[in-house]
């Protein structure tokens, strides 16, 4: 490799498809050191109610809204997941990522968290680096997860870190053989960089 950094294309359609992928996993639970209000207001209530029901801006200022009225605390995680499924709806890369990245600040220790922070900044925002911090903390915490191992494969590869992705990547094929099933573009990379060519 030349050392170079090597950027994946961004593809909006892909990007909103692997968002809302990746938002279909558990919602996160509340820790138990951030307070809650005892009760839910009946306010906060209703605006979880839209939420649900609602689409685009009004679904996210409904969404925002019940959380910033103290929905319950065991309503809380599926409320947010809510809001980034909305937010990607919209395309609004930037509050996903700032959603996401509170995600991983309420419960650091939750690798599916970590692995939707960094697709969405490596797919949506094209920010390799901070991707790769990321899904190397996803990694860490979900050692035998093929995917999370692809993931950071294509962020090493999108940062010029050609030799590091292919060992990420055979490390997830090593865990799940099919793990390139069905994704022709990380195994164009890892061919591309098994010869030290560049990729796209």
């Amino acid at each position: 490799m030349d050392g170079t950094t090597h950027r994946l294309p961004v593809n909006a359609r892909a990007a909103v498809a692997l968002g809302l992928a990746l938002l279909a996993a558990p919602a996160l639970a509340a820790p138990p050191e951030v307070p809650r209000p005892r009760g839910e207001t009946p306010a906060a209530r209703e605006q979880a109610r839209l939420c649900e029901r609602l689409n685009l801006e009004e679904g996210v200022a409904a969404c925002r809204a019940a959380l910033a009225l103290g929905i319950g605390r065991d309503r809380q995680g599926p409320i947010r997941q809510i809001l980034a499924k909305h937010l990607v709806a919209l395309e609004r890369w930037d509050e996903l990522a700032e959603l996401l990245r509170e995600n991983v600040r309420l419960e650091p220790g939750n690798a599916a968290a970590w692995q939707r922070l960094g697709l969405v900044l490596l797919f949506a925002l094209d920010e390799p680096a901070e991707a790769i911090s990321a899904l190397e903390e996803a990694a860490r915490l979900a050692p035998a997860d093929a995917s999370v191992r692809l993931g950071l494969g294509l962020a090493l590869q999108a940062g010029g870190r050609g030799k590091e992705a292919v060992e990420a990547i055979e490390a997830a094929l090593r865990l799940d053989p099919a793990a390139l099933e069905g994704r022709p573009a990380a195994r164009a990379l890892l061919e591309a960089a098994r010869r030290d060519e560049a990729w796209p």
